[in-house]
């Protein structure tokens, strides 16, 4: 017999409403967490989910609701958006404001580039202002003709939590001379925690923050405005802990690449560096051109044929990053002949990601059999690389050669978006050795760090 209940559906709670209400609002930060994890996981930045997850819990249950409201760090992400987004007016921006109470603020602002800013943007930005002590993460977007109506808000803010600042300003085309500094001494003075820093686009001339605490640098030039000799060299010497720098574009002429090269620039704490230029100048400035004994992380992009031969070829590349660990090329066309010489100045290399869509040319010197018994990098134990099925058996290979010759990998991690059963050669490589599937490139400087503006180096 079936029977079939009169009743209406209820949403029931039980346990939960039981919970001790610290845990309860525990459980809503770690839910929190988790959307933010799962919305930076391998998302593009426009397809980010809008429903943020304190908005959803907070309409739950009267329980909920109150717990939400009463629990500060939900409500420290404030969005202000040109586009559509959250909150969407100031009634909700002032929402979020009282209701995060005194806990740090995540700030993103993105002005845009397709209409010209809106009273209403610019009144928000001056109303997030006035919390700006609150600051640990301060992220804006916006275009050179609204930059100057953005960035006056700024210039007078004291940020002494801010640990992370990340400014893009996008050119139209139209370049004429360098603005005045927009973020003024004030700034300066009251950002002293500053760590993490990204100066992207025309803001590499504009934007003056200070740089004595950064341990992460980006600086991405999207359009060929140079800046300075002098201006590069501050950047990269008043951090006194520097450890992890990005550089994308050619930043300087080739005449101040070569200044570097002359007098070279002095970071001993650096222990990353990644590196996509257009010109060979900057692959070779910063090899030749920075003295840093600690580097372990090396992550080259867009490397074209013999860009780095000239670094290979002076007589100190073989000593002058003796600890370098880990390898990345991505993209890169690299001939055989600055592979053998990468083999050799940089030997004592354990990982290397090799990120193209066709087979490069090192992945099959290192599944060949060397006539000589040359074996190239006899301490790798980790090799990340991009397969398909044109790929055929090479990963397989380069296992097999490095067992025969009795230096074994011990872990493969393969970029493969089909389910990973369907790679080839799967079950007899799982067999050998430990075997990890990647959909998207790994975060950097680290794996766990969460960085959803970090896009050039895909």
């Amino acid at each position: 017999m079936h029977l079939k209940s009169t009743k209406s559906p209820k949403l029931s709670l039980g346990f939960i409403d039981t919970l001790p209400l610290d845990v309860l609002s525990k459980i809503f930060e770690m839910g929190k967490a988790i959307q933010k994890q799962d919305n930076f996981d391998g998302a593009p930045r426009s397809q980010v989910e809008p429903s943020k997850f304190e908005m959803l819990v907070s309409h739950v249950s009267t329980h909920f609701r109150e717990v939400a409201i009463g629990t500060p760090r939900l409500w420290g992400d404030i969005d202000i958006l040109s586009s559509n987004g959250s909150p969407e007016s100031i009634t909700e921006l002032n929402t979020y404001l009282s209701r995060s109470a005194a806990c740090e603020l995540e700030v993103r602002i993105e002005a845009g580039s397709a209409t010209p800013i809106s009273q209403d943007m610019l009144t928000k930005i001056e109303t997030v202002t006035v919390h700006s002590e609150r600051y640990s993460q301060l992220i804006i977007t916006s275009c050179d003709d609204s930059a100057q109506l953005v960035m006056q808000y700024f210039n007078n803010a004291i940020m002494p939590r801010l640990h992370t600042l990340s400014v893009t300003i996008d050119s139209d085309g139209m370049l004429g001379s360098p603005s005045v500094p927009l973020f003024r001494s004030s700034f300066g003075i009251g950002a002293s925690r500053l760590s993490f820093l990204r100066l992207r686009g025309l803001a590499l001339l504009s934007v003056e923050p200070p740089l004595q605490n950064v341990t992460t640098l980006h600086l991405d030039q999207t359009a060929f405005v140079p800046i300075r000799h002098s201006t590069f060299q501050k950047m990269l010497t008043l951090p006194s802990t520097l450890q992890h720098l990005s550089v994308y574009g050619d930043l300087v002429g080739t005449a101040d690449w070569h200044k570097i090269i002359r007098d070279p620039i002095h970071i001993p704490t650096l222990q990353c560096l990644r590196i996509s230029g257009v010109n060979r100048e900057v692959y070779t400035g910063l090899l030749c051109g920075i003295v840093a004994p600690s580097l372990a992380s090396l992550v080259l992009k867009d490397l074209d044929y013999y860009d780095l031969l000239p670094f290979l070829t002076t007589s100190s590349s073989w000593t002058k990053f003796s600890l370098l660990r880990e390898l990345v090329v991505i993209d890169c066309q690299i001939t055989g002949d600055e592979y053998m010489r990468l083999f050799r100045t940089f030997p004592h290399l354990l990982s290397l990601g090799v990120y193209h869509r066709k087979t490069p040319q090192i992945l099959c010197m290192l599944s060949e059999d060397h006539d000589d018994g040359y074996i190239p990098w006899p301490k790798l134990h980790t090799l990340s690389l991009i397969v398909d099925d044109d790929d055929d058996h090479i990963v397989a290979d380069i296992v097999q050669q490095r067992q025969a010759i009795g230096r074994p990998l011990s872990r493969i991690r393969l970029g493969w978006t089909e389910p990973l059963s369907l790679a080839p050669d799967i079950d007899w490589l799982q067999r050998q050795l430990i075997v990890e599937q990647f959909e998207f490139f790994d975060s950097w400087p680290t794996p766990d760090f969460m960085d959803l503006e970090d896009i050039l180096f895909q």
